[in-house]
């Protein structure tokens, strides 16, 4: 059975599922080259390109959420009253069986009419992170910065169904919602001038630099509940300096800082909540907010679960592989086995062999950045081996350059190591934190002494294991610093994208399956 999963709003994405396995988990910023793209994919090429034809597709899963400036763009047609027509939909706080926030269509499409089913944006985000995670049954945490009208869920799933859903962690009341997500991106949107879409990321960053100011929780807090969209109140805060604040700024670093603490603060009071509600023993976290390490890390920490979990697409860009999931398991009734699902799931630029690892070695004990572009790439935010640029995570000028001279990105922003074998924390995909110790791989060390890694056995990549096992054995480091192949861009796709990077970067080597470049002048 194919099944085709759509979501066209930012990050738009698709999924390819047949007989229940992933073809293909797209984004169309990848294709665009436009980060956060929203709107249609063109399909077409797509199915080609995967061996689909449209007459091949058996169901069409999607999410019917379109804001007005994209109405024009859309070329479907629905038939039949979607979930969000039900009179409870807009009830405050409702919780109840997931099939109230799902529906059935008939869907025009790629010239066709489809049978199809529109799901809720959590309940997706919940279907995506449950059915790909290693747990036979837990509970499940959701928070971003808002979709169908809700910031926020607690599910409970049991093997291939989600029994019941919650939305709003227990603050929704009459115009308030507690929307965390919103908050972090209109701080960096509106002080710190950043794109709307990137400034959580950014800012978590800057968040180690300052300390939490305990009187400023509650402004924050308010700021979520009432007026997430909106700027910040500065001079609430005794801030009498105009709206834009500046990274370097000791006020800038502890709204940031406090930021943080309030919103680890809220996911503990979520899980909390989850494990006395469901009874939960183990928790997948998931929703754009879960991109927040040190949130996830306290969440694992606390006691309240046997053990933790988060997706490698916690973010929007994996809704369309929830959807999907959701349909084959909790509508179908199709089983599963729980196992942690590879996050290679996107374009393939070919195979590379392992015959190359000691030039790469070579290269990096000379204290050369070297970008890998090979096999199907990583599917979710994080770069983890496939698209990434690596680099001896001993250096101690290597954060700085990297920022300065290869990703072009702000002075506060860490990097992140993959690391060999188990480190504490579930952290396949960088989602927790851990110590490090700064004065053996100050590149990979932030300021407060943690850093998120990319935890990697065999299992996981044979090709990234022998690199790092052959790392160690060299240098008797067990990881290297590994950061997105990108500069002010989508991670990188194809080899020529990947090319093009390492052109007009200070990037020094670049490895694809076509062989390993150092000379850029040479370069066709």
């Amino acid at each position: 059975m194919r099944i085709l999963s759509l979501f066209f709003a930012h990050d738009a994405n698709c999924t390819l599922l047949e007989d229940g396995q992933p073809v293909a988990v797209l984004e169309k910023e990848r294709l665009t080259r436009k980060k956060h793209d929203r709107g249609p994919l063109e399909m077409e090429p797509i199915l080609e390109a995967y061996g689909w034809r449209p007459d091949s597709i058996d169901l069409v899963v999607f999410n019917p959420y379109i804001v007005r400036k994209d109405r024009g763009r859309f070329q479907w047609h629905v038939e039949g009253a979607d979930y969000r027509e039900r009179e409870d939909y807009h009830e405050d706080g409702w919780s109840g069986p997931v099939e109230g926030r799902c529906s059935r269509h008939t869907l025009h499409l790629l010239g066709r009419r489809y049978d199809a089913v529109a799901v809720d944006h959590h309940v997706a985000h919940v279907a995506g992170a449950l059915f790909t995670s290693p747990f036979e049954e837990a509970g499940v945490l959701s928070a971003d910065g808002g979709g169908d009208d809700r910031m926020c869920a607690l599910a409970l799933g049991r093997g291939n169904r989600i029994e019941d859903i919650e939305y709003g962690w227990g603050y929704e009341g009459k115009n308030v919602q507690l929307n965390i997500g919103s908050v972090w991106a209109s701080i960096g949107q509106h002080h710190f001038g950043m794109r709307r879409l990137e400034g959580a990321g950014k800012l978590m960053g800057l968040a180690s630099y300052g300390a939490a100011r305990a009187p400023w929780l509650p402004l924050l807090k308010e700021q979520m509940l009432r007026r997430p969209y909106r700027p910040l109140p500065l001079e609430r805060f005794g801030w009498r300096h105009g709206p834009v604040l500046d990274p370097g700024d000791v006020f800038a670093q502890d709204l940031c800082a406090t930021l943080q603490r309030l919103t680890t603060d809220l996911y503990l009071e979520g899980a909390a909540r989850l494990a006395g509600r469901y009874g939960a023993k183990k928790a997948v976290m998931t929703g754009g907010c879960s991109m927040n390490c040190i949130a996830n890390t306290a969440v694992h920490r606390s006691g309240l679960f046997s053990d933790t979990w988060v997706p490698a697409q916690p973010h929007d860009g994996g809704l369309s592989l929830g959807q999907a999931l959701f349909a084959w398991h909790h509508l179908l009734d199709r089983p599963r086995t729980p196992e942690a699902w590879t996050p290679y799931l996107g374009t393939d630029a070919g195979a590379i062999d392992v015959s190359v690892l000691p030039e790469i070695l070579d290269y990096l004990e000379e204290g050369k950045t070297v970008g890998l572009c090979f096999g199907r790439a990583e599917s979710g935010p994080r770069a983890l081996g496939h698209r990434s640029i690596l680099m001896d995570p001993r250096l101690s000028g290597g954060k700085d350059h990297l920022n300065d001279r290869v990703k072009h990105r702000e002075w506060y922003r860490p990097f992140a190591p993959m690391v060999l074998g188990n480190c504490g924390v579930p952290s396949k995909y960088m989602s927790y934190i851990l110590s490090l110790d700064a004065g053996e791989v100050p590149a990979v060390t932030h300021v407060d002494g943690t850093s998120r890694p990319q935890v990697v056995t065999e299992a996981d990549d044979p090709f990234i294991f022998a690199l790092l096992t052959a790392w160690k054995e060299r240098t008797g480091c067990p990881m290297l610093l590994n950061t997105s192949f990108n500069s002010r861009e989508p991670l990188v796709d194809t080899v020529e994208q990947a090319r093009a990077t390492w052109r007009r970067t200070d990037l020094d080597v670049l490895v694809t399956p076509a062989g390993i470049q150092t000379d850029k002048l040479g370069d066709p």
